[in-house]
């Protein structure tokens, strides 16, 4: 075995695939074939020949998912290249696996009542949802009432009393900041919906399993404004000091029933699940019966900064079905924590959002039923 070099040009068995590279020794880790080594994204790896690394063939050399700069390499054997390749357990979850496939975005940054416009990049998974418009005195061809995210090609993760059956959307458009006044029409894309599902234990009695899975009829293109978001898959809460963003096109005051045309986005922090359902106890009046076991370890609590109005920060109507969400910029990709499902009142306490990693079990199954779903 030979140890880790620098400026070298390898040839990969599959194809004759040869390439120059660049990469720096790391004093006293080098690395041979069999060895542990951590992915990118801190997972556990295997020091495996780049051509037996189904992982590296599949999405680095033939889908171009991952770009070659995003793999760790750990030497060589001869002429062949031994990469970190996934450890492909049982115990590693579908929507761990399906992230590590996805190629990030690297544009990252950091509704909504005192929200802040969105620049291209910033949301890049978030979808509008378009009803048939019911108002024949607009000329608008759809009327925009929640949010989505994409969590695979063909998938889209919503809040489930947004798809009920007394009046679904029908379209889901994705690739813009503006829905009817786009400054760049070409980069918009809608797509058709094909299939719902809500979640087997939601009914609108109550606010809790407040969500949704939407597959679409064709897949959106993945671009620099079109991309997912992996799934969060901690069930605890993060700590307050962890930064979380929620974002939509919904009402930007109270008292008027405008919604936004372009993005709006605001900075939210956790509020402990605990300290929120005491607070919400106290507040609950006529949505006693719908919160009737109070703030469940199935929901999440956020709420945002106090803004010069004296209002916090929040997302409301409108913004139902978005995400809760927040950057991992070492590995480039964004990540859904909640749903947004509703609050009591806009920017007046912390907003209650249905939390994602509870429900894992139920999304992996239809998104991502078998192994080659996981490319998606």
């Amino acid at each position: 075995m030979l140890p880790i070099f620098n400026l070298v040009t390898v040839a990969i068995g599959i194809g004759m695939f040869t390439f120059s590279m660049s990469f720096t020794i790391i004093t006293g880790a080098e690395l041979y074939e069999g060895d542990a080594c951590r992915m990118k994204d801190g997972t556990a790896g295997k020091c495996t020949k780049s051509f037996n690394c189904g992982w590296f063939v599949t999405n680095v050399l033939k889908k171009k998912l991952i770009p070659y700069s995003n793999v760790v390499r750990c030497g060589f054997v001869g002429r062949d290249e031994v990469v970190c390749c996934p450890q492909e357990q049982s115990s590693v979850r579908k929507a761990t696996l399906a992230c590590r496939n996805f190629f990030g975005s690297t544009r990252l940054a950091q509704h909504i009542i005192e929200g802040e416009l969105a620049e291209d990049g910033d949301v890049p998974f978030i979808a509008a949802l378009g009803y048939v418009a019911l108002s024949s005195e607009s000329d608008a061809q759809y009327d925009w009432g929640c949010g989505a995210s994409l969590i695979s090609a063909r998938f889209l993760l919503t809040a489930a009393h947004c798809v009920r059956a007394s009046r679904r959307p029908v379209v889901a458009r994705m690739g813009t900041l503006s829905l009817d006044h786009s400054e760049y029409p070409e980069y918009i894309q809608d797509r058709r919906l094909k299939t719902f599902y809500l979640h087997p234990a939601y009914t609108p009695k109550t606010k809790y399993n407040d969500i949704a899975l939407i597959e679409i009829e064709s897949p959106f293109l993945y671009g620099d404004n079109v991309k997912r978001a992996c799934l969060h898959s901690g069930e605890n809460d993060l700590p307050p000091s962890h930064p979380l963003e929620t974002a939509g096109w919904g009402i930007m005051d109270l008292g008027s029933e405008t919604r936004s045309d372009k993005l709006l986005k605001v900075s939210l922090t956790t509020m402990p699940l605990g300290v929120c359902n005491r607070e919400n106890k106290q507040r609950l009046g006529q949505f006693n019966e719908k919160l009737a076991n109070g703030v469940i370890q199935s929901q999440y609590c956020a709420i945002g900064t106090r803004a010069s109005s004296g209002m916090r920060r929040d997302a409301c109507q409108g913004d139902s079905g978005g995400p809760l969400h927040y950057t991992n910029s070492t590995e480039e990709r964004f990540y859904l924590v909640g749903v947004v499902s509703f609050g009591l009142g806009c920017g007046e306490y912390a907003g209650i959002y249905t939390r994602v990693a509870a429900y894992l079990d139920w999304i992996e199954s239809i998104v991502w039923p078998g192994s080659g779903t996981l490319l998606e």
